[in-house]
C-alpha cells in the first residue's frame, strides 16, 4: 500500500459502504448502523494484555483504523498508517450479580446506540467490564461501514489466539495478510466495471421489472422522517421442531433458509389481511466471500439481495417452499449485483422516511465463530452472547439464529409503526407457520435427474511411468473414428466427453482419434513430474496410435497445452504437425506473468465467475454438494459441510473428493503446468474460446498465447460454459470452423514445407 502522505492511504468505498456513509449523514444521531457484539471471556485476564491484542488487531488489519473523506472522485476509504487504540474499562469486580449485570445491560445499550462521527479516524470502540482477574464481558463495537458478522468472527479467534500467546511469551500465529478491504474495494470497482455481471444485471432488471414495495399494515401511519427505535422479541423453538424443520427442508431438496422465508413470506400474507395474492418482497443479506482469498479480509463484504414470492391466501407452504428455494438459487447465482443497483433498476428514490427497498428482512444466522458458539484457546475461551439492539434498520426485520440452546427466531420491530403487541404477533404467525410445514411435502418438485455420463474411454495408468507393453494396453483403449479415412488424423486429447459429435461434424474423410488421458478410478497420488514428460508420454500414445504424420492434435483445457508441447516433440522428432486446436486452454505463464494485484483481482473475478456456476452443477447434481462447499477453507475447518450432511440438511458422499471429469486429475495436471513456459511455436493454430469466458484487461482475447505464437491464430467464439463446448452447440461452431479450416490440409508437401519443424534455436 503506497501512502499519500505520511499518514494516509486512499482506496475507492463499495457500493454498500456509500450507501451506508450517506444513510449515516442524512441521519447523524442515529446508531442503527451500529453492530454491537458481545463476547464472554475467561482465562488469566488483565485490561493491559486485552489493550495490547486488540491494539495490534487494529495494526493489523487496516480497515479497522480506516475514516471516510467524500472527494470530487466519490467517497473514500482513508486509511491511517496510525491510529492509537485504547480500552475503555468499567470494572465490575466490587458487584454483586444482579448489580454487575444491570451495569453490564446499561453500558452494553449506551455503546450500541452512541452513534459513530462520520469524521471518526475510526470505526472501531471496545469497552472491557471485568467481574474478576478471570472472567469478563468484552463489548465491541463497530459501524457497518467496516465490518460484517464473518469479520467479527476472525477477530474473535486472532483475539483468542493473541492473548494465548502474549500469556505464553510468544508471537501469535496469525496467518498472513494478504489482501486488505482496500485492495477488494479496488478489484470491485474494476470488476463492476468489467462487464463480467451482464448476465447477473438482464437477471435482475428483469426480476425487479414492475416492482412494488410490500408494505406489512403498522398501528400508526409513517412519519416524514424515521427515528429507528426498535424493539426485539424472541421465541425458542423446541428441539423437535427445530429437527422436523430440517428434515422438511432435506425432503424437499431446499435448505433450512428456504423453509423459514417461505413460511415467513405465508405469515406476512396473512398479515396483510387481502384475499388477493400478495408479492412479498423480503431483503436478506448474503456474503459475497465466494473465493478463498476473500476468506480472510476483514470489512463488509455482503450484499443484499431481494426474494420476491408470489403468495396467494390458498397457496400450500410447500409451492412456496419450492419458489422460495428457486429464487434464492437464482440470487446466488446473480449475488454480485450491488444492492444500490438493484435500487436503481426498481427505480426507487432515495428517501429519508422508510428502508431502501425492502421494508422487510429476514436473515438466517448459523454461528458467528463456529460451532458451540465458543473459541478456545490453550487457558482462553470467548463465548458469544445476544447483541444489543442499536435501533431498527426495517419496519420489520425478522432473524433466525442458531443458539447452543436450539433456534430462536426473533423479530425486530420499528415501534414508531407497531406496538410491541403487534411484533409479538407476527412472531407467533411466523412460529404457527413453521409448525405447519409437511415433511412429506406431496406438492414440491422433484429434484431433477442427474445427466447421464458416458464413461470415459480407458486410463494411462497410476504413475505415467509406463512400459512399452502398459502403453500398448492403454492404446487400445484409445476412441476411433472413421479410422481408414484418406485425411490428416485429428487427435484429441479427451477430458470431458467422448468426442463422438465432433467426430460427424468433422467428417467421415478424416480419421478421428479420441485419447483419453484422465484415469479412470478413485483419486490416487501421482509424483510431481515435468509437464514436458507428460507431454512424452502423450506422444508415445500419439505414435501407437499413429506411427507417423502428419498430425493434427487437439486439446481442451491443461490438455490444450499439452497438445502444443506434444506438437514440439513431434516437429523436432521430425514429424509434420500440420494444426494445434486450442480449446479454451489458457497459455501457461500468461496469469504467472502479471503483477501481483493483477493476479489477484484476475483470480477473484473468475471465482466471482465461477462460483454460481458450480452451485448450480451441484443443485443439478452434476457434483455434489460437499464438493462445492469444501471449495471454501472455513468451511472445511469448520466442518459445516461433515455436519450439514451428518443432519441430512444436503446429500452427497462423505469420503467423496472426486467432481465430475476426474477433475482430480485435472488438477494435478494443473499443478505440473504451473511450473511450464512454452517455447515460441510458428506452427499454425487455432484456438476455440467458450463464450462464458471472461472479458477485459485481465483476460486476453486470445487466452494469451500471443506471447508464444510466431503467427496469427485464429481465435473463434464457442457457445457454452468451460466443461460445455463439445456439447451440441459448441461442437456445431468447432465442426464447422474446423472442417472449413481442414479443407486444404492433406499432409501435401506444400503443407509440409509451410510447416517445417521446428529451428532448434526456439528449443533451448
Amino acid at each position: 500500500m503506497a501512502a499519500l502522505d505520511s499518514g494516509y492511504a486512499l482506496f475507492p468505498a463499495t457500493a454498500c459502504q456509500t450507501r451506508f456513509w450517506h444513510e449515516q449523514k442524512a441521519a447523524p444521531h442515529a446508531s442503527a448502523l451500529n453492530i454491537a457484539f458481545r463476547l464472554q471471556l475467561s482465562g488469566p485476564l488483565n485490561a493491559a494484555s486485552l489493550e495490547q491484542v486488540l491494539a495490534d488487531l487494529v495494526a493489523r488489519h487496516e480497515i479497522l483504523r480506516t475514516g471516510f473523506l467524500m472527494t470530487g472522485a466519490g467517497l473514500r476509504q482513508q486509511v491511517w498508517s496510525d491510529a492509537p487504540f485504547r480500552l475503555n474499562v468499567i470494572d465490575l469486580s466490587g458487584l454483586d450479580d444482579q448489580a454487575a449485570l444491570a451495569e453490564a445491560q446499561r453500558v452494553g445499550g449506551e455503546q450500541a446506540r452512541t452513534p459513530f462521527d462520520l469524521a471518526s479516524r475510526s470505526y472501531f470502540r471496545a469497552v472491557w467490564l471485568p467481574r474478576s482477574s478471570t472472567q469478563g464481558e468484552l463489548q465491541l463495537t463497530f459501524h457497518s461501514l467496516v465490518t460484517d458478522g464473518w469479520s467479527f468472527a476472525i477477530l474473535v479467534r486472532e483475539l483468542v489466539e493473541g492473548l494465548a500467546a502474549l500469556h505464553a511469551g510468544k508471537d501469535a500465529a496469525y496467518a498472513d495478510v494478504d489482501l486488505h478491504h482496500g485492495d477488494y474495494a479496488l478489484w470491485k470497482e474494476e470488476f463492476l466495471a468489467s462487464g463480467a455481471l451482464d448476465r447477473a444485471r438482464a437477471h435482475w432488471r428483469n426480476e425487479l421489472r414492475d416492482f412494488s414495495r410490500f408494505d406489512v399494515p403498522g398501528d400508526r401511519a409513517r412519519g416524514q422522517e424515521r427515528r429507528f427505535q426498535g424493539a426485539i422479541r424472541s421465541i425458542l423453538l423446541p428441539l423437535e421442531l427445530s429437527e422436523h424443520l430440517i428434515a422438511a427442508a432435506k425432503a424437499q431438496g431446499v435448505t433450512l433458509f428456504s423453509v423459514a422465508a417461505a413460511s415467513l413470506a405465508v405469515a406476512l400474507q396473512k398479515a396483510t389481511g387481502s384475499s388477493n395474492t400478495a408479492r412479498v418482497a423480503i431483503g436478506t443479506q448474503m456474503s459475497v466471500r465466494d473465493q478463498q482469498e476473500l476468506e480472510g479480509v476483514i470489512g463488509p463484504l455482503i450484499n443484499t439481495v431481494i426474494l420476491r414470492l408470489d403468495v396467494a391466501p390458498d397457496s400450500t407452504l410447500a409451492s412456496v417452499i419450492a419458489q422460495c428455494g428457486a429464487k434464492l438459487s437464482d440470487a446466488i447465482e446473480h449475488l454480485h449485483v450491488p444492492f444500490e443497483e438493484m435500487r436503481e433498476m426498481a427505480g426507487e428514490a432515495a428517501s429519508t422516511d422508510r428502508p431502501p427497498l425492502c421494508s422487510v428482512n429476514f436473515a438466517l444466522q448459523q454461528s458467528f465463530v463456529g460451532m458451540g458458539d465458543e473459541v478456545r484457546r490453550d487457558a482462553f475461551a470467548a463465548t458469544t452472547s445476544p447483541s444489543f439492539n442499536a435501533g431498527a434498520l426495517y419496519d420489520l426485520n425478522f432473524f433466525m439464529v442458531r443458539r447452543p440452546e436450539g433456534w430462536r427466531i426473533s423479530c425486530e420491530g420499528d415501534l414508531d409503526l407497531y406496538d410491541v403487541a403487534t411484533i409479538d404477533a407476527h412472531l407467533a404467525t411466523w412460529r404457527e407457520m413453521l409448525q405447519n410445514v409437511d415433511i412429506s411435502a406431496p406438492d414440491a418438485p422433484k429434484s431433477a435427474p442427474s445427466p447421464t455420463r458416458k464413461p470415459l474411454a480407458g486410463s494411462v495408468g497410476n504413475s505415467g511411468f509406463m512400459s512399452q507393453s502398459e502403453m500398448e494396453a492403454k492404446a487400445r483403449n484409445i476412441v476411433r473414428f472413421n479410422e481408414d479415412a484418406s485425411g490428416t488424423p485429428v487427435i484429441a486429447f479427451n477430458n470431458t466427453a467422448v468426442l463422438y459429435g465432433l467426430a460427424q461434424q468433422i467428417g467421415a474423410d478424416r480419421p478421428f482419434f479420441d485419447i483419453p488421458m484422465v484415469p479412470e478410478g478413485p483419486p490416487r497420488e501421482f509424483p510431481p513430474r515435468a509437464f514436458q514428460d507428460l507431454a512424452a508420454d502423450a506422444v508415445r500414445l500419439i505414435r501407437l496410435a499413429r506411427p507417423h504424420g502428419p498430425y493434427i492434435l487437439m486439446g481442451h483445457c491443461v490438455l490444450g497445452s499439452l497438445a502444443l508441447e506434444a506438437a514440439h516433440q513431434l516437429r523436432r522428432d521430425g514429424e509434420i504437425v500440420e494444426l494445434v486446436v486450442l480449446n479454451d486452454s489458457w497459455c501457461p505463464g500468461y496469469r504467472e506473468s502479471m503483477g501481483w494485484l493483477d493476479r489477484q483481482i484476475r483470480k477473484m473475478q473468475v471465482r466471482a465467475d465461477n462460483i454460481p456456476r458450480d452451485f448450480r452443477k451441484a443443485l443439478r447434481g452434476e457434483i455434489s454438494m460437499v464438493s462445492f462447499l469444501e471449495q471454501y477453507r472455513i468451511v472445511r475447518k469448520l466442518g459445516v459441510a461433515r455436519l450439514a450432511l451428518k443432519l441430512g440438511l444436503i446429500t452427497g458422499d462423505a469420503s467423496e473428493h472426486t467432481v465430475a471429469e476426474n477433475r482430480w486429475y485435472i488438477e494435478y495436471l494443473l499443478a505440473q503446468q504451473a511450473r511450464y513456459r512454452p517455447a515460441p511455436y510458428d506452427g499454425a493454430v487455432q484456438i476455440f474460446r467458450s463464450a462464458q469466458v471472461l472479458t477485459g484487461r485481465l483476460f486476453a482475447w486470445d487466452l494469451g498465447w500471443q506471447a508464444v505464437l510466431k503467427t496469427d491464430a485464429i481465435v473463434t467464439e464457442v457457445p457454452g460454459m468451460h466443461d460445455q463446448i463439445f456439447r451440441a452447440a459448441g461442437t456445431a461452431v468447432i465442426g464447422k470452423q474446423l472442417r472449413e479450416r481442414l479443407a486444404g490440409i492433406g499432409g501435401n508437401a506444400a503443407s509440409a514445407a509451410a510447416h517445417a519443424p521446428d529451428s532448434p534455436a526456439l528449443h533451448p
